[in-house]
């Protein structure tokens, strides 16, 4: 590969980078065009002058995005389903054209398989609200993630106790059409959402801690703001609580006053603290190797049910073994590289 081709990969991930952060297209090609300017100047690479691209977007988003847009920025509960609704219709999208080649274009439906579909389907939906809300709302996080593993116990039993009752046939492909309509439906349920209704927005935060207990509210959404929404460890996200509160006992001021909305300082704080981190497995090249670790692994494990030769099915298990390594491989650099800055 070229030097030029590493430089476009690089390029197009940092756009990608932007994007996800909420970085608007001009922005991106303005910090893109710095970035050649002083590449031709150096004699550099983009990775060798800037670092990896998620690093460099983070730095933009920090030095670039006012403190008062990026709160709140991790979307809404609503906004959450309706990505994970978004998910599991993919997933039903690519999955009718596979069972059309694994089990031909008619499907048997029985009892058992409807209902333990229908469990899976919502186990995967309330997987994915649990792992994206896992970055930014830890309680509600751990809720959904308890009700997807009652939903997979559920699953497992349907599949294995329920009767064979055979209740006729459908097309392989209306499982795409499902995907089509949850797709739809994730979009819409997402866009119906209201942000100022949402507890964790940073537009929200300043009415809620204005609520009963004046600075006591929000000195507790400082606090789950910096361990929840900026990764900061819990012990630092209540030193820098204390010193917040500290300067209100001297002052005698209120929060508002002393140091504006809740949510944009707890932004500044993140920028000044060197331990905040975003969560590794939310990371976009660790969610990509998860995705397709697990797509690897399902095919793998239909190729075998479905009796293809040997060969067939040891090439999806090497396959599996390469993800495998690419996920550790990912999560293991970014461990390395956080504990080099620290």
């Amino acid at each position: 590969m070229t030097d030029t081709d590493t430089d476009a990969r690089w390029n197009a991930r940092v756009r990608l980078a932007l994007a996800s952060r909420s970085v608007d297209h001009r922005t991106a090609d303005v910090v893109l065009d710095e970035v050649a300017q002083h590449c031709a100047a150096t004699g550099e690479t983009p990775e060798e002058a800037f670092g990896s691209a998620e690093e460099y977007a983070d730095t933009v988003v920090k030095e670039r995005v006012p403190p008062e847009d990026r709160a709140g920025s991790t979307g809404t509960h609503a906004e959450h389903v309706g990505a994970a609704l978004m998910g599991t219709g993919c997933v039903a999208l690519l999955a009718g054209p596979v069972l059309w080649i694994i089990e031909g274009a008619m499907l048997p439906v029985t009892v058992a398989g409807l209902v333990g579909a229908v469990l899976v389907g919502l186990a995967l939906t309330g997987g994915n609200v649990a792992f994206t809300l896992s970055g930014s709302r830890v309680r509600a996080a751990v809720c959904w993630g308890s009700a997807t593993a009652v939903l997979v116990v559920l699953a497992a039993i349907a599949f294995t106790t329920l009767p064979a009752t055979g209740l006729g046939r459908i097309p392989a492909l209306a499982v795409s059409v499902l995907g089509i309509t949850l797709l739809y439906w994730g979009v819409k349920h997402g866009s119906d959402s209201d942000p100022d209704s949402d507890s964790g927005s940073g537009k929200g935060a300043p009415a809620q801690a204005d609520l009963g207990t004046g600075a006591e509210g929000w000195l507790r959404e400082l606090t789950r703001l910096l361990k929840e929404e900026h990764g900061i460890r819990a012990a630092r996200a209540a030193e820098l609580t204390a010193e917040a509160a500290e300067h209100l006992r001297a002052s005698g001021g209120r929060p508002e006053e002393e140091f504006g909305p809740v949510g944009p300082y707890a932004v500044r704080l993140s920028d000044e603290d060197s331990t905040s981190h975003e969560r590794w497995w939310l990371r976009d090249g660790v969610r990509s190797s998860v995705l397709s670790l697990f797509i690897t692994v399902g095919l793998t494990v239909s190729a075998y049910r479905a009796g293809l030769p040997v060969w067939q099915v040891m090439v999806g298990c090497a396959a599996v073994a390469v993800e495998l390594a690419i996920l550790v491989s990912c999560v293991v650099s970014r461990r390395s590289r956080s504990s080099s800055r620290a």
